[in-house]
């Protein structure tokens, strides 16, 4: 008799059933969370039109963390690295160490790229595009509504995304290309340009996120109920970027 195969909602899942299953959802979208990776600007004019519009009303890119810390109340382990991940996120500076915020370092590229702080400033007072407030107004709600550990669970759709090692490789070499085109551009601070990109690569931070996002997930998302709320999530956050 042929086995029945598992499914979302109906069975529990085993960790290793589970991460399976969301890299099959995954696998689905090509390109991942940021399919538009492939359409690199390679001018100091289109990275710098790219910024402005990274910068439409405001940076809001890690207020989920502090969500996340809030919503965590059950388990001490898992919300104190989640407060390690939301210093991480939100200025290691703020306790003595030495990587300021990511919002600042997305600050210190757009200005090597002639975009001033003041300019930023006056983009951040803007209305965001309506894109980006119909989801992330979704995202933060999610925040507000899901489980927790569905909510650390979420953070494989993004940075669990270097677990895999076709994709920790393409981004570490998307690194050195990236280097090599902003000296070719000119680019006059390389180290202040280059230092978000390798915060959110596999060799930074990023790195430590990405086994805490899995050993939560593998923990803790372990009823039908939280793997099938995860699963929606899943999709709709690959989605995101495709509507």
């Amino acid at each position: 008799m042929a086995a029945v195969k598992k499914e979302f909602g109906r069975d529990q899942l085993s960790s290793d059933e589970l991460m399976d299953g969301l890299e099959e959802i995954r696998a689905t979208y090509p390109g991942g969370v940021r399919p538009e990776r492939a359409k690199k600007a390679r001018t100091i004019e289109s990275i710098a039109a790219q910024k402005r519009r990274s910068h439409l009303g405001g940076d809001g890119n890690h207020r989920f963390e502090g969500e996340r810390y809030l919503n965590i109340r059950d388990n001490k382990e898992a919300r104190r690295f989640q407060l390690r991940k939301l210093i991480d996120e939100g200025g290691q500076d703020s306790v003595g160490g030495p990587v300021p915020s990511h919002p600042r370092l997305s600050k210190w590229h757009s200005a090597e790229f002639g975009i001033p702080e003041e300019e930023v400033h006056a983009l951040e007072m803007q209305d965001a595009p309506p894109e980006s407030l119909t989801y992330q107004g979704w995202y933060y709600l999610m925040h507000r509504t899901e489980p927790w550990p569905v909510l650390l669970g979420s953070a494989l759709v993004g940075e669990g995304e270097k677990r895999l090692p076709e994709v920790r490789e393409a981004q570490i070499r998307a690194l050195d290309e990236t280097r090599e085109l902003y000296q070719e551009l000119g680019i006059k601070n390389l180290d202040r340009a280059m230092k978000l990109a390798i915060e959110h690569s596999p060799i930074g931070a990023d790195d430590d996120h990405v086994v805490f996002g899995e050993n939560m997930t593998r923990e803790y998302v372990n009823t039908p109920e939280l793997q099938e709320r995860l699963r929606h999530v899943f999709i709709l956050r690959l989605h995101q970027n495709r509507v």
